[in-house]
């Protein structure tokens, strides 16, 4: 986690130490949930080793796959993180996950601490958006085809582990649809 953070260039030594006090580690089963719909979340965690999708139900009771987040990224219920109403949404392991989680009171210190852990605190933000647009996007300008590709470009050792239930509702498509993409792509 120190090392994520270390890339961005901003953090002194001196303030990178100061996570050493706030982080807590957590593992999580396959199948449990980081959060479930109708909670406040609280927490941002980064994922050292597993798999955590965030899905909503829809109204008819699906559910529907809006992303999967892998080592070495950040993920929380960031609507709800943000304004502490209830989430809509549920993050649930695919896999055996080992976290590091930092608390929202503990992330309000380092922001009171240091204007430089208040700059990450930004560009975090700001990646979270520009994450939401490219996947936004990616359903305007890609076929599902595409979108998979670049799923298999970017994650290939990680996708297999991932149930096709849930890599077809992330896709758009039907599991069926997906099975023919994937037949095509071997």
């Amino acid at each position: 986690m120190k090392a994520y953070f270390n890339s961005f260039s901003i953090l002194s030594e001196s303030e990178l130490i100061l996570l050493d006090n706030h982080v807590i580690e957590k593992n999580i089963k396959k199948g449990d949930f980081l959060i479930k719909e109708g909670k406040i979340c609280n927490e941002i965690v980064f994922i050292e080793s597993g798999i955590l999708r965030s899905f909503y139900i829809n109204n008819t009771g699906d559910e529907i796959t809006y992303c999967f987040s892998f080592e070495n990224q950040l993920m929380s219920a960031f609507s709800s993180f943000i304004t502490n109403n209830p989430t809509e949404e549920n993050i649930q392991a695919i896999v055996d996950t080992k976290l590091f989680v930092l608390k929202k009171k503990d992330i309000e210190v380092l922001y009171e601490n240091s204007l430089a852990w208040q700059k990450i605190g930004l560009i975090l933000t700001e990646l979270q958006f520009v994450q939401l647009e490219e996947r936004f996007v990616s359903f305007l300008k890609l076929s599902a085809k595409q979108r998979y590709e670049n799923l298999l470009k970017n994650y290939s050792r990680l996708i297999n582990q991932i149930p096709l239930k849930y890599l077809a509702t992330y896709l758009g498509i039907t599991p069926r649809h997906l099975s023919r993409i994937r037949k095509y792509d071997l």
